[in-house]
């Protein structure tokens, strides 16, 4: 019976010894340099590098989204300007193509206003009437004759179609007889005056 014990007693030594040295070896375990712990830094480095990489392309992306804004702002701002230029020329000269088309209208009805002034003085006066209203109408849309007769020639106002002769140095180049009124709306020329230019 004592053997028997002695025997148990023995196999339980025996089981307990592997466990000690198992945790003799745990417990002095040394930490190996290559281990993944220590190469963390360089883990950290180069899973910076791909944001960075993604920084610098949304700031290009940025930089060329506020250029095309800025072009675009420009654009803009020269169309606005362009129909408001536009918008202004149309409300001053809406009537240039009416003007133009009166133009002869008044001409004719000035011939007939000298060809009564000796014959019918009454025809005459009801005429001249209706003529000076015809002229105060074109003047309130800015309407009004070239001054020519006497005048120097100038080639953006005058249409010169005969020239005469002078000894008078004064007159030279300047309108001797007007044969065609012109007309002028604000600052442009609707018709150049036909004259005749001394030489």
């Amino acid at each position: 019976m004592k053997k028997k014990e002695q025997n148990q007693a023995q196999e339980q030594s025996e089981r307990a010894e592997p466990d000690a040295s198992m945790q003799d070896k745990s417990g002095s375990e040394e930490v190996d340099p290559l281990s993944p712990s220590s190469t963390e830094p360089e883990a950290q480095a180069n899973e910076e590098t791909p944001q960075l990489e993604r920084i610098e392309s949304l700031e290009t992306a940025l930089q060329e989204s506020e250029d095309r804004l800025l072009r675009l702002q420009a654009e803009f701002l020269n169309f606005k300007r362009r129909v408001e230029k536009e918008k202004a020329e149309l409300h001053s000269f809406g009537c240039e193509n009416l003007a133009k088309d009166l133009l002869p209208v008044l001409d004719n009805f000035e011939r007939a206003l000298e060809s009564v002034q000796e014959t019918d003085p009454q025809i005459y006066k009801g005429i001249e009437m209706i003529h000076h209203q015809m002229i105060e109408a074109l003047k309130k849309h800015d309407i009004k004759e070239i001054e020519a007769l006497g005048q120097p020639f100038d080639m953006h106002e005058h249409h010169a179609v005969m020239t005469e002769e002078t000894t008078e140095e004064e007159q030279k180049n300047n309108v001797a007889l007007v044969m065609q009124k012109g007309y002028r709306m604000k600052s442009r020329v609707l018709r150049p005056s036909m004259v005749k230019v001394y030489q």
